[in-house]
């Protein structure tokens, strides 16, 4: 039997309220925004309309059997499946669909790309890479716990998404290994400024400065901290704001909790099985926990985050709205790795031109086997 996607169940939408193509200083593209805005964030994206559109893949996880470290690490099945000549209907296609369906302006890629240990040589990454900058299309990624397990090292890593075509990637100067910022220009005007972080995780770096434990550390807050008060003293006014990462924080926890928890059911699908509020979907099928150990909602609410996108559990794409700030796990992207049935594809996040924006999940329209149980 083959899967064509999400059940209809799970294809809700949120609307939160809040109040060029453009690569910055790397000169991929002619800067066309203001001078008032340079120095605001790491990157500005010009944007045809005041009413952006932004696809979030995540998870894809891509694996390359031939590259397993131990003849025994996975069945035949498996190493017959995750073949390099599978790539494209694996991931590459199910990239194509979405943006085909979405049209995004921005594209942000919330972490596990490739499983790392089954890519020693860099090639997955490379490819990806590759394809990515094919696109035509600003693409802003983060690094999943997977991705560092690469024997290339975070070094070759880092270098490979600065350089990469249309890459809008920044190691940064604070804990981690890709801490950037993102605005979103249309006319001359900032619309929005997207934060992208390093969660950490990877306990299996094979660079021994990326076994950094999950979580987000200080200075990468206050990064955020500082870079939201420049934009406001500059112009005056709060810009809303969206943060991205991999691993979910404490916050998504205590928002199923608080909203959730009384239901008495770890599995769900919002809407059917449990009663959804304030338009919150999508599924809960795994357990999940939150990095670090900070409840960081009155943190983002200061620094006018009203929305934050992460992956990592491929079974969760809950969208929980709460004191008002949405906060969504992305639908897995690409059948690699562990996944539930009808439910791949990419979440489109779209800004209004009042400060509001809506989230819906978009499933993949390219037919998938299904899972193998890992």
């Amino acid at each position: 039997m083959r899967y064509k996607g999400l059940a209809a169940a799970l294809l809700g939408s949120a609307v939160v309220s809040s109040a060029l193509f453009s690569c910055g200083s790397k000169g991929k593209s002619a800067l066309t925004a203001k001078r008032s805005l340079n120095g605001l964030c790491d990157d500005l994206v010009e944007v045809k309309t005041p009413t952006p559109r932004i696809l979030q893949l995540t998870d894809m996880q891509v694996i390359d059997a031939a590259q397993r470290r131990t003849p025994d690490r996975i069945s035949e099945e498996k190493i017959s499946y995750w073949d390099t000549k599978n790539a494209k209907k694996l991931c590459y296609d199910h990239i194509r669909d979405l943006i085909a369906q979405t049209d995004p302006d921005l594209i942000i890629v919330t972490g596990d790309i490739v499983y790392g240990e089954f890519d020693d040589s860099g090639r997955i990454q490379e490819e990806f890479a590759a394809f990515m900058g094919s696109l035509g299309i600003p693409w802003a990624p983060v690094f999943g716990n997977h991705d560092n397990e690469s024997a290339v090292g975070i070094d070759w890593q880092c270098k490979l998404y600065e350089n990469a075509p249309n890459s809008l990637f920044h190691r940064g100067g604070v804990t981690g290994f890709g801490n950037y910022s993102v605005g979103l220009v249309h006319n001359g005007e900032l619309l929005r400024v997207i934060y992208m972080l390093d969660s950490h995780g990877c306990r299996r770096a094979v660079s021994p400065e990326a076994r950094i434990p999950a979580g987000l550390y200080p200075d990468q807050l206050e990064l955020v901290r500082r870079t939201s008060t420049r934009i406001e003293q500059r112009l005056r006014k709060k810009i809303p704001s969206f943060a991205a990462y991999h691993i979910p924080t404490q916050e998504f926890v205590l928002a199923e909790r608080q909203k959730y928890e009384k239901e008495k059911t770890d599995y769900y699908t919002l809407g059917v099985d449990v009663a959804a509020e304030k338009g919150d979907f999508g599924a809960k099928f795994e357990k999940y926990s939150g990095c670090g150990e900070q409840d960081l909602l009155s943190f983002w609410r200061d620094c006018g985050v009203d929305g934050v996108f992460v992956g990592h559990y491929h079974k969760v794409n809950t969208s929980i709205l709460w004191d008002g700030v949405r906060l969504t796990f992305g639908l897995k992207t690409g059948a690699y790795d562990y996944y539930s049935n009808g439910q791949l594809g990419g979440t489109l996040i779209e800004c209004g031109n009042d400060g509001a924006f809506t989230v819906h999940h978009v499933p993949t329209l390219v037919p998938y086997d299904p899972p193998f149980l890992l």
